[in-house]
C-alpha cells in the first residue's frame, strides 16, 4: 500500500483509476480543477478543487510515493483552437509540477499519447520510436514527455511515460455510464439513433484501439512499481493493444454486429462525410503499434478485443445508457 497522487482525478481515466486504486488499499491524494469536459465524482473519494500546478496542490502531492499526472487540456481540436492557453497548462504547468516533485523525491507517471510519433518512418511504432509531432496537441505531449524525463533524471528518480492509443469502453460511476466520445462510442450512438454510420474521410485512417480496463491495468502496475522503487531510469510504455483497424473497417464491424444483434432491423447505412479534423488528423493507412517491450517489462497482456466489445457498446447505446 502506498500514498498515490492523481491529477485530473475526475476526468475519464482518473474517474476509473481512483476507485480501483482505493480498492487495492492505497491512500489517495486526488486533485482536479474541474475545468475539463468530464467530471466523474465519487463521494467517497473527493478530489480537491485545485490547479495541479498550484502551491497547494504541489504541497499535497509532495507527500506521495508516486504521482499519476493525467490533468491536461486534452484533445487535438482543444489545443488547436487555443494553443497558448493549452500550452500554459500542458507544458508550463507540467514543468512546474515535475520540477517540484523531483525536488521532493516523488516520481511521476505522465499521460502521453501515441500522437507524439506523428507519421513515423518505420513501422510498427515501438516504445523507442522518436517523437515527431505534427500538430499542437502532439507537440505539447512530446514537450511534456521531455520535461518529466529531464526532471526525474536530474534528481536520480525513475519516471514513466505512458503513450496511450485510442481508448474505448466505459464504466459506471454513481449510477451514470461514463464513456469517452471516441469513434467506436460515436458509431454505437449513430447506429441506434440514426441507423447510419458517418465515416470521416478518407476512412482509411488507421488507429490502435485499446480497452479502458486494459489501460487501467497498465497505469496501476506502473504506479505501484514506481512507488515501491522510486529510483531508476525514465521508461516509456506503449499503452496499446497492437490491434489496429481503419475507421472504415471499424464501421463494417459495427454494421456486422448490428445485423447479428438485430436481424429484424434495417441494416446500417455507411456514409463518408468531410473530416472535421482534416489537415490535422493523421491518415496513415498502415499504422501499427508494437507493445512487445511494454508487455515484457510489465507482464501485462491486453485481454479485450474490439470485435468482442462492439456488441457490448451497441447494447449500451440501445439501452440509452451512454452519455
Amino acid at each position: 500500500m502506498a500514498r498515490i497522487g492523481l491529477t485530473g482525478a475526475t476526468g475519464f481515466i482518473g474517474g476509473t483509476l481512483a476507485p480501483r486504486l482505493a480498492a487495492r488499499g492505497h491512500d489517495l491524494v486526488l486533485v482536479d480543477d474541474r475545468s475539463g469536459p468530464m467530471r466523474v465524482e465519487h463521494p467517497s473519494l473527493p478530489a480537491a478543487r485545485l490547479d495541479f500546478a498550484s502551491d497547494m496542490a504541489i504541497e499535497a502531492l509532495a507527500g506521495c510515493a508516486v504521482v499519476i499526472h493525467l490533468a491536461a487540456v486534452s484533445g487535438v481540436m482543444a489545443c488547436a483552437n487555443d494553443p497558448a492557453g493549452s500550452r500554459r497548462v500542458n507544458v508550463a504547468g507540467t514543468d512546474r509540477l515535475a520540477r517540484a516533485l523531483a525536488e521532493h523525491g516523488v516520481p511521476l507517471v505522465f499521460a502521453s499519447s501515441l500522437a507524439v510519433v506523428g507519421t513515423p518512418e518505420v513501422l510498427p511504432v515501438t516504445e523507442t520510436t522518436p517523437t515527431h509531432p505534427t500538430h499542437e496537441y502532439a507537440r505539447q505531449k512530446a514537450d511534456g514527455e521531455r520535461i518529466v524525463q529531464s526532471a526525474a533524471f536530474g534528481a536520480g528518480l525513475g519516471s514513466a511515460v505512458l503513450r496511450m492509443s485510442n481508448v474505448y469502453g466505459g464504466y459506471d460511476a454513481e449510477g451514470t455510464r461514463i464513456a469517452k466520445g471516441n469513434v467506436l462510442h460515436l458509431f454505437a450512438e449513430q447506429a441506434v439513433r440514426e441507423g447510419r454510420l458517418r465515416i470521416n474521410e478518407p476512412g482509411t485512417q488507421r488507429r490502435d484501439f485499446v480497452h479502458l480496463d486494459d489501460v487501467a491495468e497498465h497505469w496501476i502496475t506502473v504506479a505501484e512499481r514506481l512507488a515501491a522503487h522510486p529510483r531508476g531510469e525514465p521508461v516509456t510504455y506503449n499503452v496499446a493493444s497492437g490491434e489496429a483497424h481503419s475507421v472504415e473497417e471499424l464501421a463494417r464491424m459495427v454494421a456486422e454486429a448490428w445485423r447479428t444483434s438485430w436481424p429484424d432491423r434495417p441494416p446500417l447505412r455507411l456514409e463518408h462525410v468531410p473530416n472535421p479534423r482534416g489537415g490535422i488528423e493523421l491518415v496513415d493507412p498502415f499504422f501499427e503499434v508494437s507493445r512487445a517491450a511494454t508487455e515484457a517489462a510489465l507482464g501485462i497482456r491486453c485481454r479485450h478485443r474490439v470485435r468482442d466489445e462492439i456488441p457490448v457498446e451497441l447494447a449500451i447505446a440501445a439501452d440509452g445508457a451512454v452519455r
